[in-house]
């Protein structure tokens, strides 16, 4: 989608120089403007999606421009440039509706790096408002019930559409999926869909061993243990009407099993130190990344207990097969990350997707966060850098044991093994067509250095 641009400046030079600029970097659609009442009339029209408006102007102030256009036409987005470095200037146009503050003299980089900016918002909110739209289509009257779930991907819409499905059920919902796949935001979003008037509780039961997960879930009555001085409530309690979610619920201990069993069969439990059952109109919602079914087969899950949280189940992807996902991950990430350092989003590099697509991600979404808020916490510039990026992709990758069998990993040999010159040749083709051609990111990929890389690709034939 082309944005149309005004740049608006009293000074012709800075004009033609803004104008070249943002040419040359492939935006054709940019105008200009030496007046601020006939850029105002311009900006009325509803042509242009982004304005730089300098904040001295002719005819009209940078500022009543601005707060014309906040009011008019909300969709504008407006980027300030002003030979004044005062923070509260800045602060005030940003208050007024300005996404971005540029102080002179202005370089091309500045000038380049505030329009990704803008243009990266403009896509984010973009897909965020189809997303809501396509998602949500069968049932629009709860827009918010999957906005902490960021995704595209196809995959995901057929588990939201299966989520709104179960979510009015009482029945138990096992969600599955690896570390960092995003189980707690699906299963709020359970509880959001779910009409419970109830509080959402969650509570991860990994390291709790039985005597703990007891109290913390069931509560205990006085004189039940030494220090037990009083009654307490547990959680089961505290999510009654509403929803108890368990989270990493493969790990835990045979006695506590039976406990969640009873409360699943009969709607009941009993406080440490009691023995009067006490019903309960909780939900439950589970999560594991352990393999359930075949801990039931080796006896360490019990069978019916797997089978009580079984009756719905929802399998989250993993992020390296939904990759699509990445850019608007990463986009969220980094507006976070930068709103949390008090500073600029900072413009995404274009190589930033190729490095990023290339990730296995075993760590998911979480490791995906994880990575873009230390690089924006490392940058200093208006662009991201990608040196702390690659330095921690490449200690993850050193970090990663190597598949004990190949085949099983997805690579089979042919019947005739080829030479290792032949296999060599294989894997520089691949990486080069991974990293769309890009000799820094494919030599980076397969751990040799540049100019290798570059020498292999000539002798292969693959001129850049």
């Amino acid at each position: 989608m082309v944005e149309r641009i005004l740049v608006v400046d009293d000074e012709p030079q800075f004009l033609r120089s803004a104008q070249l600029a943002l040419r040359m970097a492939g935006h054709s659609a940019v105008d200009t403007c030496d007046d601020g009442e006939r850029a105002l009339e311009i900006l009325r029209r509803g042509e242009h999606a982004i304005a730089f408006l300098d904040l001295m102007l002719p005819g009209k102030t940078g500022l009543e421009i601005l707060e014309a256009v906040a009011r008019e036409r909300p969709e504008v987005s407006v980027c300030m440039v002003t030979a004044m470095s005062e923070l509260g200037t800045a602060v005030e146009c940003m208050r007024r509706g300005a996404r971005d503050y540029l102080v002179k003299p202005v370089s091309d980089g500045q000038y380049l790096a505030a329009l990704e900016r803008m243009v990266s918002e403009r896509e984010r909110g973009r897909e965020n408002e189809s997303l809501k739209r396509g998602l949500l289509s069968d049932d629009d009257s709860r827009p918010e019930a999957f906005a902490a779930i960021l995704t595209g991907s196809p995959r995901m819409e057929k588990v939201f559409r299966y989520v709104q499905a179960v979510a009015p059920s009482r029945l138990p919902v096992l969600v599955t999926g690896e570390t960092g796949t995003g189980k707690e935001a699906l299963a709020r979003a359970v509880h959001d869909l779910s009409g419970r008037n109830g509080a959402f509780v969650a509570v991860n039961a990994a390291g709790l061993d039985d005597h703990l997960f007891s109290d913390t879930l069931f509560g205990h009555v006085r004189g039940a243990f030494t220090g037990a001085d009083r009654d307490r409530k547990g959680l089961v309690e505290q999510a009654s009407g509403g929803t108890l979610f368990l989270d990493e619920i493969g790990d835990l201990s045979p006695e506590s099993q039976v406990k969640l069993l009873r409360l699943l069969q009969e709607g009941t439990y009993l406080p440490l130190g009691s023995d009067r059952p006490v019903r309960s109109e909780v939900r439950v919602v589970a999560a594991t990344h352990r393999d359930l079914a075949a801990a039931r087969r080796d006896g360490s899950f019990r069978a019916d207990l797997f089978y009580r949280l079984q009756p719905h189940e929802v399998g989250l992807p993993p992020l390296r097969e939904r990759k699509d996902d990445i850019p608007i991950l990463a986009r969220a990430f980094v507006e976070e990350a930068a709103a949390q350092f008090g500073r600029p989003a900072p413009a995404l590099p274009r190589e930033l997707w190729t490095l990023l697509s290339n990730h296995p991600w075993p760590g998911n979404i979480r490791e995906l966060k994880g990575l873009l808020v230390d690089a924006v916490g490392r940058s200093s510039g208006p662009s991201l850098s990608l040196l702390p990026l690659k330095e921690r992709l490449a200690q993850a990758r050193e970090s990663t044991p190597e598949p004990a069998d190949p085949q099983a990993e997805g690579f089979a040999f042919p019947e005739t093994l080829p030479s290792v010159r032949e296999m060599e040749d294989l894997l520089l083709r691949e990486a080069l067509r991974r990293t769309r051609g890009n000799r820094s990111q494919a030599a980076d990929l397969v751990g040799i250095a540049r100019q290798t890389m570059v020498r292999r690709a000539k002798e292969l034939g693959l001129e850049e």
